[in-house]
């Protein structure tokens, strides 16, 4: 166990904590706080748009303090304020405005629309600013746009909605997650998964333990100089979660919910019974046809196993919430339900969720609070059952039939005796458990904050968060023995098994925040931040798995209810770190023209050995507001024009708890139960143990240092608003592993920090108001695409390529290493083939190269394999056009790829077998090669489809660009004289269809399947070798024979009372 307080702070963190409570303590008694007694009133007044219609629930704040509202159905609103006091407006899609109240008693007050309100608030890390100030890359997804687009979690909504963030699915099982990158790659073995930050503290969990529904904004800090206040876990980008508070007004309750019915929205190409047939008889298959068969071919029978398989999906998601608020005290109180459930039998997804925040203010000077997020999550079928689907489905003969003349599922309707013999059961009986299998994930997850704030004197603010999390996994598997009367689907001819692992994690963050905000001469704003926090994370897990159990209705229950023999099997781990932090950010803005931000954090690690643990990040950005000079004022058409530049450094944590420590083992790596390391100590037979890893009290963190450049840009009053931004990070003493030679007594990997490796790319974002008439009619616009170019620019000791770990100097991590596929031999090509050992029907290469660098006639793996290509896009992004009349709403959302490649392991015969065409089963359709068909895509159906080994690896390279068009949205809102009839304050119902179409897409135009990736690493039977492990979520997206995407027809709610 390391020392959870670090040797760094010599566990007596308290110390500091008193240092702040005493430095509070002193300003108070120095600077007492003056007040001046005002004659607070009732404010009245309506928010109303440019043409004269409600703005409801538009936002009234009192600047300067915590005192808000919100307007009704009509647009009203009443608020206690002073004669002097200013009111901040705001509602999305309209410009904020500043009004003074001077006096007043009722205050009307007009909104312009704005495609991107600059004066809009944003997060960005242990604080706030308002969009013209910050001089950072950061983009901002409000809770109306992640609405557009239902989803299970956040990852699926925020897919292409954000320049720079790039997610891409991961799975199509409900609950599934995604691959989540901000501005590229930086590590090799170490995770590339931003940040996550949910109510300020930083978020050990995933994504699927959060309810989308739950959430008001997100922010994604990009660059250096925005992360850099994040230090050792930054170099990823941070993605910063607010959850829903609570509003001053009147309390109310909300509901908002859907329910929609999912198809497949593509079936997989397979061959039909005819096209069955002239496969298999052109193939090498000599076993002929099983006598169901041939009653089929006789009668022109046919068997579809997907449509037999398919049904009706649905996805449906319920949440109610209770919000209000007076004088400062605020509450907002809320539970969902969400449960998914795939077109395939045995596959779903459910979460429970309650969630409760509690803002209130002590007299003047004093507020505190209290979050609390609470989840538990179900998902069945995604351990096995989900990938032992759908090969049955696709390979099963469609001249076999279903079932038998009494309609009960043939067990076995394989064409050929082998599956029968093995056996590969049918995958109708996945449609009746009948208790014969358990394949459930149980995950709960609880995240607490609370926060204590006091206001020293103006300007000066003391702030403590103490955030508490605690997650439990109980993952459960049983799959019953194979019996005469009860067919076991997974088991075949063998017997029992069940395994059961439990996780549990905690952690804790406790942080001190002194702010200190300053206004001079109403020119100069200076804003300051302190930081001291402390992070405390454990994880442990015990593991066992049992075959033999006594009986079937045991299932995981209890293990020990089974046979002596053989031995269960039991394993488990632990991880423990701690974090120790300081940080100090200073922003000066002058005549809100000029802009600086310093940024400096100093952290402390337990991962990393006594000289190695504290390193410091700092950050310098700047930003120059042209459009307010003097010599702007007669460019009317501009109306923000901004200029961004930043560098910073940043790193990740890289290095895993104790690594530096090295490692020993009992395992003698022989076939068990010899596998264990026993030798005579005396009389007694002993266990021992021997190094397996070296330590290293060397290793560091993988440092990147950040340089960004940005504009953002407003004309014609904002209606047209965006921003582009350039940026180059370098990232050095990447962790890589050395081979030792067997000489040092531990060969072997060896991890040290020698690595270098680069991102650059582009982002530009674009919105637009295109048309608001006066009758009601608007279209608006947002457009972002980006770009990232990954590059390795060193591995060890001059090294340019390791090919077992597909590392290539000067070529991106996502490299693809193999022959090129120039196409199929030709019957005109004979002579040529056979210089090469080919023949018609079989693959061609590229001779790519020989010994002296020149193509030499021979096809080998030594000169011949190279990069071909990345799994990176040369371009992406999203489109999203909303448009409305009155009360009606229509929204389009879309989102693009373009360039870089795909591997579709369904196209690899030997991955997913499914491409095999030796006769022996059915797979999916594909343009074979014959003497009558002379297609470049497919080789004949043979034995030998090369003279090369790995041939078949080549056949599941693809382009992989694609538009779709993600999901299309049409609601009503009702009218304020409706509302006010009804006596609710909001009432919108909505349609909304998702994963409407493929628009483009060369892949699916060839192969008939959706082109984006279905999970990470190697998806098939035997590994093409060139395929990144997901070894800490850095697999490569690949395409494999799972459960197909759906296309979902959902209605839905949202009613405000």
């Amino acid at each position: 166990m390391v020392n959870l307080h670090l040797q760094c702070c010599k566990g007596k963190w308290w110390r500091y904590t008193a240092f702040w409570a005493a430095v509070m303590l002193f300003c108070q008694l120095t600077f007492p706080a003056v007040s001046f007694a005002q004659q607070d009133k009732t404010i009245k007044g309506r928010v109303i748009s440019d043409q004269g219609t409600a703005i409801i629930g538009a936002t009234v704040q009192v600047k300067g303090t915590a005192n808000g509202t919100v307007t009704n159905v009509s647009g009203e609103f009443a608020i206690t304020a002073g004669p002097q006091a200013v009111l901040v407006v705001s509602s999305i899609g309209f410009g904020e405005k500043e009004v003074a109240v001077g006096g007043r008693t009722e205050v009307n007050i007009q909104l312009l629309p704005v495609a991107k309100d600059i004066g809009e608030v944003v997060v960005v890390g242990y604080g706030t600013q308002k969009r013209k100030d910050v001089t950072g890359s950061i983009v901002s997804v409000n809770e109306t746009t992640l609405r557009e687009v239902p989803a299970a979690n956040l990852q699926q909504a925020l897919q292409g909605r954000a320049a720079g963030l790039e997610i891409q699915r991961a799975g199509t099982t409900p609950g599934s997650g995604a691959q989540i990158r901000v501005r590229g790659t930086r590590s090799i073995s170490g995770s590339n998964e931003p940040l996550f930050v949910v109510d300020g503290i930083p978020f050990e969990g995933t994504l699927n333990d959060l309810n989308p529904d739950d959430i008001a904004s997100i922010d994604v800090l990009k660059d250096a100089s925005a992360t850099a206040i994040y230090g050792s876990r930054g170099a990823n980008g941070v993605i910063i979660v607010t959850t829903k508070r609570g509003k001053s007004g009147d309390t109310r309750i909300a509901y908002s919910g859907y329910h929609g019915i999912s198809t497949v929205a593509n079936k997989y190409p397979v061959f039909n019974a005819q096209e069955y047939q002239a496969m298999r008889n052109t193939s090498t298959w000599g076993q002929g046809y099983m006598p169901e068969e041939q009653k089929s071919i006789a009668s022109g029978r046919t068997t579809n196993w997907q449509n037999l398989m398919y049904s009706s999906g649905y996805r449906t998601n319920h949440n109610i919430t209770v919000t209000g608020g007076h004088g400062g005290n605020n509450f907002s109180l809320g539970g969902g339900y969400y449960k998914e459930e795939a077109v395939l039998p045995g596959q779903d997804f459910t979460r429970y969720s309650l969630r409760a925040t509690i803002d209130t203010r002590i007299g003047k000077r004093i507020k505190v609070g209290i979050t609390t997020l609470n989840q538990v999550g179900v998902t069945n079928g995604s351990q096995f059952v989900a990938a032992a689907t759908m090969f049955p489905i696709l390979a099963m003969s469609p001249l076999m039939p279903a079932y038998d003349s009494t309609g009960a599922v043939i067990p076995l309707p394989n064409g050929n005796i082998d599956d029968n013999n093995y056996p590969t059961y049918s995958a109708l009986l996945l449609k009746h458990n009948n208790n014969n299998w358990v394949d459930k994930v149980r995950r709960l997850t609880t995240n607490n904050s609370v926060y204590g704030e006091y206001e020293i004197l103006d300007g000066l603010r003391y702030r403590v968060n103490l955030g508490l999390s605690y997650r439990q996994q109980e993952s459960d598997q049983f799959q019953s023995g194979n019996t005469p009367t009860n067919p076991a689907f997974f088991r075949g001819f063998k017997g029992n098994t069940a395994s059961v692992n439990n996780e549990e994690s905690w952690g804790y963050t406790l942080e001190h925040l002194l702010y200190y905000d300053k206004t001079i001469a109403q020119k100069h704003r200076i804003s300051f931040t302190g930081l001291y926090s402390v992070q405390e994370n454990h994880t442990h897990n015990t593991q066992v798995s049992k075959d033999s159990i006594n009986e079937d209705f045991v299932q995981f229950y209890n293990l020990a209810q089974s046979n002596v023999t053989p031995a269960a099997v039991v394993s488990g781990g632990e991880s423990s770190w701690a974090l120790l932090s300081y940080m100090a950010r200073v922003n000066y803005v002058y005549d809100d023209r000029y802009m600086l931000t310093l940024t400096g954090r100093m952290d402390g690690s337990s991962r990393l050995s006594p000289g190695q643990k504290w390193h410091s990040y700092p950050a310098v950005s700047a930003g120059w507001n042209i459009s307010k000079e003097a010599f702007m004022s007669k460019v009317k058409y501009l109306s923000n024009l901004k200029l961004r530049a930043g560098w910073g450094q940043t790193s990740n944590q890289a290095v895993n708890p104790y690594a530096s420590l090295g490692l020993v083992t009992n395992n003698n790596f022989l076939t068990a139960p010899g596998n264990v390391i026993r030798y005579n100590y005396g009389s007694s037979i002993v266990t021992g143990y021997q190094v397996n890893t070296l330590p290293n009290p060397n290793l560091q963190w993988e440092y990147t240092q950040t340089r960004n450049i940005g504009v953002d840009f407003g004309l014609f009053k904002d209606r047209l608003t965006g921003s582009v931004d350039y940026y180059y990070a370098k990232t050095n003493r990447i962790l890589y592993s050395v081979t030792l030679p067997p000489t040092s007594g531990v060969a072997g990997a060896y991890q040290t920090n020698i690595g270098e490796m680069q991102n650059k790319g582009m982002e530009f974002s674009v919105s637009s108001v295109n048309i608001r008439s006066k009758g009601g009619f608007s279209w608006t616009t947002d457009l972002n695409l980006f770009f990232n170019r990954n590059k390795i620019l060193k591995l060890s000791n001059q090294v340019t390529q390791d090919v077992a770990n597909q590392l290539f100097v000067g070529h991106p991590m996502s490299a693809i290493y193999d022959y090129k596929k120039l196409g199929i031999w030709q019957t005109s090509e004979a002579a040529e083939a056979a210089k090469f050992g080919a023949m018609p029907g079989q693959i061609k290469f590229e001779d790519h190269g020989g010994p002296d660098g020149k193509p030499d006639g021979q096809i080998s793996a030594l000169y011949d394999r190279y990069v071909i290509g990345s799994l990176d896009a040369r371009l992406q992004g999203g489109l999203t056009n909303r448009f409305a009349y009155k009360g009606i709403d229509l929204s389009i959302v879309m989102y693009a790829r373009f360039g870089g490649m795909l591997i579709s392991q369904v196209h690899q015969p030997n991955a997913a077998y499914l491409t095999v065409m030796d006769g022996k089963r059915n797979g999916i359709k594909v343009d074979y090669w014959t003497e009558n068909n002379p297609s470049n895509w497919f080789p004949k159906p043979q034995a030998t489809i090369s003279s090369i080994s790995t041939a078949w690896t080549t056949l599941g390279y693809y382009d992989a660009t694609f538009v779709k068009i993600r999901s299309i949205n049409l609601g009503y809102t009702f009218s304020p004289e409706l509302l006010k009839r009804l006596n609710a304050q909001a009432i919108r119902f909505y349609f909304t269809v998702d994963n409407v179409a493929t628009l483009f897409s060369p892949f699916k135009h060839k192969t008939g399947i959706d082109p984006e990736g279905t999970g990470t690493g190697t998806q098939g039977v035997a590994d093409p070798g060139n395929i990144r492990p997901n070894t800490n979520g850095n697999g490569s997206i690949t395409l494999g024979a799972s459960t197909p995407p759906t296309r979902t027809f959902t209605l839905g709610a949202n009613i405000s009372l």
